[in-house]
């Protein structure tokens, strides 16, 4: 490609990111930044490269924008449509978000209500069949909260650990795991922010947050009314970025 490049072979260029670009998406970033130094009018060359990055999310539209600043030729029409089409995707995954976390509070709520009710009312054991083998309940037998009920042998044999239900175990696991990264992500905020501050070269601090992934999308789990959502913490993460970007610049 950079054969290409030297040659001005423009056309040629955008034929080897299609044809490279799946194993080494750096390409299409490299191709725009080629053709946002060209003083040339690339403006179809640009849109379609934006259209591979808009496609395969591969830069940031801060980044994009900054890199097509170089361009005296890249007018608003350029990135109009690039510009669009990010934000329509963000406002339907904003709304996404909204609804789910709507869910969870509802679901929250209503295992509140269960836990409570556990708290201070008898709990009745009404299954007839072990969970586990789908056999007869028979004496001795295991009963947990959650409503499954096992053979003992059967739960010894199966359970991981004595105290937990082995039919709920992998679900539990699930949420604990985000959970755990939940808290991770609070305390990353804080730690990102002040890095930043402190440091002189900010975008070294930015390029490294990214390439562990901290920007990376993450399953929500639904915090108690009041407390900070993994969702905030990524606008927080966004805003630091886009504030310390505009200082530097």
């Amino acid at each position: 490609m950079h054969y290409h490049m030297q040659n001005e072979e423009y056309g040629k260029v955008v034929e080897a990111c299609k044809r490279y670009g799946e194993q080494e998406g750096c390409l299409w970033e490299q191709a725009l930044g080629y053709f946002a130094r060209k003083e040339e009018d690339c403006k179809a060359y640009i849109s379609e490269v934006l259209h591979h990055i808009d496609q395969n999310n591969l830069m940031p539209p801060l980044l994009v924008v900054q890199t097509l600043a170089h361009n005296s030729t890249a007018t608003l029409s350029v990135i109009k449509d690039y510009l669009i089409n990010k934000l329509q995707r963000e406002s339907q995954q904003i709304e996404e978000d909204e609804r789910k976390i709507h869910k969870y509070r509802e679901e929250t709520g209503h295992l509140r209500s269960e836990i409570e009710e556990l708290k201070t009312s008898a709990k009745i054991f009404q299954k007839t069949k072990c969970n586990m083998c789908n056999s007869p309940l028979e004496l001795p037998s295991v009963h947990f909260l959650c409503s499954h009920s096992f053979h003992q042998h059967c739960f010894e044999s199966y359970a991981e650990s004595e105290a937990e239900c082995p039919t709920c175990t992998p679900e539990n696991r699930k949420v604990m795991d985000m959970l755990r990264a939940q808290d991770q992500k609070r305390e990353l905020h804080e730690h990102f922010n002040k890095q930043l501050r402190s440091s002189n070269d900010g975008f070294s601090v930015v390029a490294d947050y990214f390439g562990r992934g901290v920007f990376n999308k993450l399953t929500l789990v639904t915090d108690p009314p009041g407390s900070k959502t993994v969702g905030s913490l990524e606008v927080n993460l966004q805003r630091d970025l886009l504030i310390q970007t505009k200082r530097n610049s």
